[in-house]
């Protein structure tokens, strides 16, 4: 029998692997979570602001056809605008309509007080809440999850902004330690700069119960929102050092969005180029010129740039772990070779211990 990893991951959600792949939206739909699912992982499709339930029908059937025998899907929602006002009533609708296994909330992940949590536990779902801070970790504790996902700061995509949260080894760390000295049986995953085996390994020598992929899933074959191959290509030439968490993409971004990103949640992830080089530092600049202009030019740019995917000006999300993806790989193979890689790490510093 092949070696593997048993966690308390493992043993809650019956997943093989203690890989989560993380929900991100308008790239995570089910053809990637099905191969997640597929190698042992725990694959998540984005419901992100829950406002289109035909487009998350059609993608939890994409789903069910290619998903092993079963299988469930884990849904993952945006808390400021999918339960915009303290209304559950979208979430409600989309647990009775797809019984997810899992449930994952974020920015934030705590409701009214933990009436989200309550609601997915009632209906069959466990309740996986993001957390970028100590502060979220202890609201996410007292709501009572299932599951608590120490996002750091390296993290590609949006997460708190740099000044309030954490790098992802002492947050995951703190969060660990909060758990086990409340006696919550609560299961913890590091995620922000992982995307291998090496990644995962350190994550379970944190005392953590797995590790969340998402840069290294966003550049998988399976991956959705980047027809043409453009930013994935981007990831796979990226440096760690060309990444950066910025609130400048949000600035640009949010200008006409029915859902613009709120403070705290405001900055991403994201390839450093001349956008970034520009205006990052320079914030207040920007929102001075944007208010000061009706039609701004640099928002009609920024949007021409956007459709022709010019990468020097439009922003490509992406985690600091960047640097060690050098291939574009189905998401089935990059799940299995976390595994086999953790291992091969676990053994190694094994070694290093002399009796």
């Amino acid at each position: 029998m092949p070696p593997s990893i048993k966690t308390r991951l493992t043993a809650l959600t019956g997943c093989k692997i203690p890989v989560m792949a993380a929900p991100m939206a308008g790239v995570s739909g089910g053809a990637l979570a099905a191969a997640v699912a597929r190698a042992g992982g725990l694959g998540f499709i984005a419901a992100g602001h829950a406002n289109n339930a035909e487009a998350l029908n059609s993608q939890v059937s994409q789903f069910k056809s290619a998903a092993p025998e079963g299988a469930q899907p884990l849904l993952g929602f945006i808390g400021f605008s999918s339960m915009k006002g303290g209304d559950l009533s979208k979430i409600s609708d989309a647990l009775d309509e797809h019984k997810p296994k899992i449930c994952q909330f974020f920015a934030p992940s705590i409701v009214d007080g933990g009436s989200n949590v309550k609601l997915a536990q009632s209906k069959g779902a466990l309740v996986f809440a993001q957390v970028g801070s100590v502060k979220e970790a202890n609201e996410a504790l007292d709501a009572g999850v299932d599951g608590i996902i120490a996002q750091g700061r390296e993290a590609g995509g949006h997460g708190l902004r740099t000044e309030l949260g954490s790098g992802t080894l002492p947050l995951a760390a703190r969060v660990v330690e909060l758990a086990r000295s409340n006696a919550k049986d609560v299961v913890v995953l590091a995620a922000g700069g992982i995307v291998d085996g090496r990644g995962l390994a350190a994550a379970l020598s944190l005392g953590c119960d797995g590790a969340v992929l998402g840069t290294r899933l966003w550049a998988s074959q399976e991956a959705m929102g980047d027809a043409s191959g453009v930013k994935r290509e981007a990831l796979v030439k990226a440096e760690c050092d060309d990444v950066l968490r910025t609130k400048v993409f949000d600035i640009l971004q949010d200008v006409g969005s029915a859902n613009p990103w709120p403070q705290p949640f405001d900055s991403v992830g994201a390839l450093k180029n001349d956008t970034t080089a520009q205006w990052h530092g320079n914030e207040g600049e920007l929102k001075g010129q944007l208010q000061a202009e009706a039609d701004s030019k640099v928002v009609s740019d920024f949007r021409d740039a956007s459709k022709a995917i010019d990468l020097s000006k439009v922003c490509c999300y992406s985690g600091e772990g960047v640097g060690s993806i050098t291939s574009l790989d189905s998401a089935e193979m990059i799940v299995a070779a976390v595994e086999a890689e953790a291992i091969e790490q676990i053994r190694r510093i094994s070694s290093l211990i002399e009796e």
